[in-house]
């Protein structure tokens, strides 16, 4: 079958991958020409571990093509959107870009055609979609729009839609229930849970999904200072709960917060959403807040560990992206770490694998290194914010020498302790004894 996918971004180049393995030729659009130029020469413009070697395998087999033209070929049945839903003026979750690639194609495809979004809706968004629909069969037949909102990871997006944890899709209207199980047999072939339901359901399973993620990350994170304060283990501590079936271990690990385009802005839209109903959902609304004060508090701990003022000491941060496997600094902890340190008066100099030059666009300010000795040099600490497992090679040693301080503050339990001490340094964990 041909599919036709809009935006060239992390969930649409990952879904397009996807379904040409799956045996599917799709077409993949964007606006972006040096992106689509990126694509065309078999490279990602993003870092997703897999995704340069499927993109050439799939292009040398013909299943993968790659085109700046915004409408569908000739004989596509399908179109994916996978554009994004940023916050915008009205909020997290705008719709803007969705319901411009929606209109679009309702003008150019014939009626037999079916419009999917990928994309990321507030609750709201569904009744905006049927609008669209609506006006656009004032003037005649078009085609159908139905909702599938991506339950992947980035870093492990490949295997995540290959082994995925359920497949959902929306309706905008009850007669179109049967379209939308028929764009759930799409992925069939990957044997997984399926759901079909009206759309508005289906958006709150998406939103609330994530809500829910990130509220567990926030209660690790919480227990982790708690642990500090009693002398506890996080670690042992979330295993102990997630052996019960009913909690699971899952999202139960501490770190600096959490990140990236989903959580965070889910975590506001939710209570933002509820606010406008009147409905009350305080422990909804705490994940947020939650979020903010741990990130202070974990810049009040290393202050507190550092030995001197915090105003005027120069701190290494190892790792800038979100979370290890991508280049994705969107709502990134560790940029939040790096602001709220140089508001105290330190001032940061950071080191990440994947990461620099998003993060560089993403925060002017922030002073890089080429790597994490450089990184290091003249800092009175290191600290850790991404799990790359590159940190548990670093050359300690060499970190000591050109270290103005001694302590490695790690909130991600990445490094080799043992091997940070023997250097001559101190180490500290969020909420592990070391």
């Amino acid at each position: 079958m041909h599919l036709f996918l809009v935006g060239a971004g992390p969930v649409g180049l990952v879904t397009a991958v996807g379904f040409a393995r799956l045996g599917h030729r799709v077409t993949v659009a964007d606006i972006d020409a040096a992106r689509i130029a990126i694509l065309a020469d078999g490279r990602a413009p993003i870092f997703e571990p897999g995704l340069d070697e499927a993109i050439r395998a799939e292009s040398a087999a013909g299943r993968l093509t790659f085109t700046t033209e915004r409408v569908p070929p000739a004989g596509s049945a399908y179109s994916i959107v996978c554009v994004g839903t940023p916050t915008g003026p009205e909020g997290p979750l705008s719709t803007g870009q969705v319901e411009a690639a929606v209109r679009l194609l309702l003008e150019a495809a014939p009626p037999e055609h079916v419009v999917v979004v990928r994309s990321t809706l507030p609750v709201e968004g569904p009744d905006r979609l049927a609008r669209l629909v609506e006006e656009r069969r004032a003037l005649g037949p078009c085609a159908t729009v139905v909702t599938n909102p991506e339950f992947m990871r980035e870093g492990a997006g490949l295997r995540d839609f290959d082994v995925p944890s359920r497949v959902v899709t929306g309706w905008l209207h009850p007669d179109d229930r049967e379209v939308a199980r028929a764009v759930a047999d799409l992925y069939a072939p990957l044997n997984a849970p399926t759901l079909v339901a009206d759309a508005r359901s289906v958006a709150l399973i998406k939103l609330a999904s994530n809500v829910f993620l990130a509220g567990k990350i926030a209660f690790a994170n919480e227990l982790a200072r708690v642990c500090d304060a009693v002398g506890a283990d996080v670690d042992l501590v979330a295993t102990g709960v997630g052996m019960d079936d009913r909690i699971g271990r899952a999202f139960l690990t501490a770190g600096p917060g959490i990140g990236g385009s989903c959580l965070p802005e889910q975590a506001l839209a939710l209570p933002q959403l509820s606010a406008r109903l009147g409905v009350p959902t305080p422990l909804i609304d705490a994940v947020s807040r939650s979020n903010v004060s741990h990130q202070q508090a974990v810049v009040t701990r290393l202050a507190s560990l550092l030995g001197r003022p915090i105003t005027g000491a120069r701190i290494a941060l190892l790792g800038l992206a979100f979370k290890a496997g991508t280049d994705d600094v969107r709502e990134s902890p560790a940029l939040a770490l790096a602001r709220e340190l140089r508001e105290r008066g330190a001032s940061v100099v950071g080191y990440d694998p994947q990461a620099m030059e998003t993060a560089c666009r993403a925060d002017p300010w922030l002073e890089t290194a080429p790597d994490a000795v450089e990184a290091a040099r003249d800092a009175h600490a290191v600290l850790v914010a991404t799990e790359w497992g590159a940190f548990r090679e670093i050359a300690w040693p060499a970190v000591r020498r050109v270290m103005a301080g001694d302590l490695v503050y790690d909130t991600r339990n990445v490094v080799d302790a043992t091997a940070v001490r023997a250097a001559g340094l101190r180490v500290e964990m969020l909420g592990r004894r070391v």
